[in-house]
């Protein structure tokens, strides 16, 4: 398995905020979301942004969970089908910033 590149504006969650945002997460959820059951594991998120990228240890899933898209207070949610398509995604954040 390859190492991600983490490139701006994305950036490695440093291990002593951990239990925070795993503690944002699941308040900003419905109480009756299946994730709140879960063992998340958000490493990596979007600079002063609540987008997270979730290593689900339940489901051995890497989950998208983006609080600025909602819909009946429940974030966008997207599960990864490999790491490859979440460098994907940092790619294209990153180069959308560079852009700018």
């Amino acid at each position: 398995m390859t190492a991600l590149q983490i490139k701006s504006p994305w950036t490695m969650v440093w291990s002593e905020y951990i239990d925070e945002l795993i503690s944002f997460i699941k308040e900003n959820l419905p109480s009756d979301h299946k994730l709140q059951s879960y063992d998340l594991y958000p490493g990596i998120k979007i600079n002063g942004e609540p987008v997270f990228i979730v290593d689900d240890d339940t489901t051995g899933e890497y989950l998208l969970i983006d609080f600025t898209r909602t819909m009946k207070r429940i974030p966008f949610i997207k599960a990864f089908e490999n790491r490859d398509e979440i460098q994907k995604i940092i790619e294209q954040n990153h180069q959308k910033e560079f852009e700018k």
